[in-house]
């Protein structure tokens, strides 16, 4: 019996360190396991760590380009850190040793004692004869000159200054706002010889036929999948998309290293402006209300009469105006100048922005009070080519009474006066078809 009991408690203690052994290896697998789990979990963290610091870079990337004008310093300043840090992997380059001959090597040997150590003298070398001269490089290949800088180059004077006016088919019939513009210049003071300097910019093949037929520098303006052959109603999307097409269009003139005067076909050239635009300003843009402060953004600008010097920091303004249509979706491009004359970046172009007075530069909102003084006379605060043409018509006889006061008045109220035709020729008169042209 006592052998018996023996037996069963070493069967007893075996089964029990089996269960021990399997329980063990239970615990090890499933801490294998939890391992397993936590170095994949930590793998897929720092996988999507990384991936969504390269989504958040490019995107801070992208923003900081489109805003950081428009940024504060501090703002700036630290957007700028942030998309400039990146990891530079760098190979230090280190140079093998060259080999050397027996004369300038160490020996390996010590010398005896007693013996005389002499000295290493190098042998003298021959200077090697000098090298002829490389052949001087070939001056780079310049750019292959297109259609717009062969344009440019034939209308531009000696400073490189184009006077650009853009024509649609609706202002090139025959009788239209074309040929008053061109009348102008013919019948002003001093602005003859500008016509040489004036590139017409077609926006349809009508537009282009007819400026050939009337007019030496003629460029089109190609665009696809938009017509603007037509008469465009203000702030409709055909009239935004030419006017952000102009817009790009003069950007482009700028980065070719031209400056412009750019005017609407609507706008009387009656004497040389440039003989009184500010010799140092940037950007000279018309008002059609000045409160008499050039410099004071307050001034509300009219983007169809300006006059842009080529440089650093037009060049940069307008590319960055013209990115900002996106960011002001069914608004034209004065209203967005508008906007960004008073944000903070505008101020980081460093350009002199000056409004042009109306004194001078007037039209039908705001005119000119005396014949005396006038520049330009534009047909603005007013709806219709009809209307435009009857009252710029009006302004270009009134011109005309002013320049040749001798001549008799032949206008309509004049015959049919039966008094002696006579007024006075210092003033305008009313643009009556104008002020109607908003009326329902």
């Amino acid at each position: 019996m006592h052998w018996f009991r023996s037996l069963r408690a070493n069967i007893a203690g075996s089964q029990s360190l089996g269960a021990r052994v399997r329980t063990l290896m239970e615990i090890k697998k499933e801490a294998m396991t939890s391992q397993k789990n936590i170095v994949r979990d930590v793998f897929l963290v720092l996988l999507c760590a990384t991936v969504i610091g390269v989504v958040v870079s490019a995107i801070v990337h992208k923003a900081a380009i489109t805003f950081n004008p428009f940024l504060t310093s501090s703002v700036s300043q630290t957007v700028n850190i942030f998309v400039a840090s990146q990891n530079v992997f760098g190979h230090n380059s280190s140079s093998s040793p060259g080999s050397r001959n027996s004369s300038s090597s160490l020996s390996l040997s010590s010398p005896g004692i007693g013996e005389k150590v002499e000295p290493n003298v190098e042998a003298p070398v021959a200077a090697p004869d000098p090298a002829p001269p490389a052949p001087p490089l070939a001056p780079p290949l310049a750019p292959p000159l297109d259609e717009l800088d062969i344009a440019l180059a034939k209308t531009a004077d000696a400073n490189k200054t184009v006077i650009i006016t853009a024509l649609n088919q609706a202002w090139a019939e025959p009788n239209s706002m074309i040929d008053l513009f061109l009348e102008s210049f013919r019948i002003g003071e001093g602005t003859q010889q500008l016509l040489e300097n004036l590139l017409i910019v077609a926006l349809d093949a009508k537009a282009y036929n007819r400026c050939m037929e009337i007019h030496p520098h003629c460029y089109t303006l190609k665009t696809r999948g938009v017509d603007f052959s037509a008469e465009k109603q203000f702030m409709s999307n055909d009239y935004l998309k030419m006017m952000w097409t102009r817009l790009g269009f003069l950007a482009d003139i700028l980065k070719r290293g031209y400056s412009f005067a750019f005017s609407d076909c609507d706008i009387m050239w009656l004497r040389n402006p440039f003989t009184i635009f500010s010799p140092d300003a940037d950007i000279q843009i018309a008002s059609d209300r000045f409160n008499g402060r050039a410099l004071d953004l307050n001034n509300f600008p009219n983007g169809g009469y300006k006059y842009v010097r080529s440089n650093e920091r037009t060049i940069g303004f307008y590319k960055f105006w013209y990115m900002s249509r996106r960011l002001f979706p069914g608004v034209n491009e004065q209203d967005v100048l508008n906007i960004l004359k008073f944000r903070r970046g505008f101020g980081r172009f460093q350009m002199k922005f000056m409004f042009l007075n109306t004194k001078y530069f007037g039209g039908f909102c705001e005119r000119s009070q005396s014949l005396d003084d006038v520049y330009t006379m534009h047909a603005n605060c007013c709806k219709g080519l009809k209307a435009k043409l009857i009252d710029l018509r009006q302004a270009l006889d009134d011109w005309m009474a002013y320049r040749n006061p001798d001549k008799p008045d032949t206008s309509a109220i004049a015959l049919n006066s039966t008094s002696t035709p006579t007024r006075n020729v210092s003033e305008w008169r009313p643009p009556y078809a104008c002020l109607r042209s908003w009326d329902p």
